[in-house]
């Protein structure tokens, strides 16, 4: 701004010091003294109303685009808070549901499991009976009783994983990774290699969640949709933030893309809500790459452990 007005000083005084060398309304007048008929004598004025008209003019406009201008920035300033309210109530939704989640796993595990438990000691004591008093049918019976609470009983531990992992509340985010790439790889027969840096660990609930949740459902994809035989997880410090990715070998971005469904959403959610982003792209193993960065790793940090 400061320059522009100095630009018009000196385009102003240099016009002023040439037009006083040249004699230059001298030389106007004499110019239009000889067209009197045609009043060109009168161009001169008219040219000054016109530049003041045009100066009126930009300065209405100036005024327009300020108040435009100004307008714009208090939408995006409501836009903004919108934002940061929805984020936040985001958040809050998503800490009710694993709170939620939580609930009904201690449930479950201080229910049913227990139950399932109790069924399986009581059908071997049956079988073990029947046995010794040579009852065949009531002791198969009580096997296959057995069996089904055996069964049960593992799917009460998967549910249980699912809706909350153990392991991360006791022994933390890296070990939880761990877990559920191991368990992952049995079950699917997919190597799966996990990478944690050390400097990623302590961090609030949250965002430990956050991340094992988008960890769990990229591996599901993975097994679902990817054909791939080797997987990799890894999470580590990407400038002020964290960054997870999981990445495979197998048909690419151009073979899952149209099979990203509610499970990429919720994981884009879930990144969202912490002020984060979710990103396919082509992996270096040749597969498809799933990475989430989480920003702000020193803010989004726990702030003291207890001793």
């Amino acid at each position: 701004m400061l320059a522009d007005l100095l630009v018009v000083t000196a385009v102003t005084a240099l016009f002023f010091l040439v037009a006083v060398q040249v004699e230059l309304s001298e030389r106007i007048a004499g110019w239009t003294l000889r067209h009197e008929a045609w009043q060109v004598d009168e161009l001169p004025m008219t040219l000054v109303v016109l530049s003041a008209c045009l100066a009126w003019f930009g300065w209405r406009r100036l005024r327009e685009r300020t108040r435009e201008m100004q307008a714009r920035l208090q939408v995006e300033d409501a836009m903004r808070l919108a934002v940061e309210k929805n984020r936040e109530l985001a958040r809050h939704l998503l800490r009710l549901q694993e709170d939620e989640r939580q609930r009904i796993a201690r449930e479950l595990h201080d229910e049913l499991a227990q139950q399932c438990v109790a069924i399986r000691v009581e059908a071997a004591s049956i079988e073990d009976e029947a046995l010794a008093c040579e009852l065949p049918v009531v002791a198969a019976g009580a096997r296959t009783i057995r069996d089904a609470v055996d069964h049960l009983h593992g799917v009460v531990r998967e549910m249980l994983t699912r809706l909350r992992p153990p392991m991360l509340d006791a022994l933390g985010l890296e070990a939880s990774l761990r877990t559920l790439a191991s368990g992952w790889s049995q079950r699917h027969g997919i190597a799966c290699s996990v990478r944690v840096d050390p400097s990623c660990e302590h961090l609030l609930d949250e965002v430990q969640v956050a991340l094992f949740r988008v960890a769990q459902e990229a591996l599901t994809n993975v097994a679902s949709h990817a054909g791939a035989t080797q997987a990799q997880l890894v999470l580590a410090p990407d400038g002020t933030g964290l960054l997870l990715t999981v990445d495979d070998d197998g048909r690419g971005l151009d073979g899952q893309a149209h099979h990203g469904g509610l499970g990429l959403v919720g994981m884009a959610e879930r990144v969202a809500v912490l002020g984060g982003s979710l990103a396919l792209a082509s992996s270096p193993r040749g597969g498809l790459r799933v990475a989430a960065r989480v920003p702000g790793l020193q803010k989004l940090q726990a702030e003291e452990l207890p001793a």
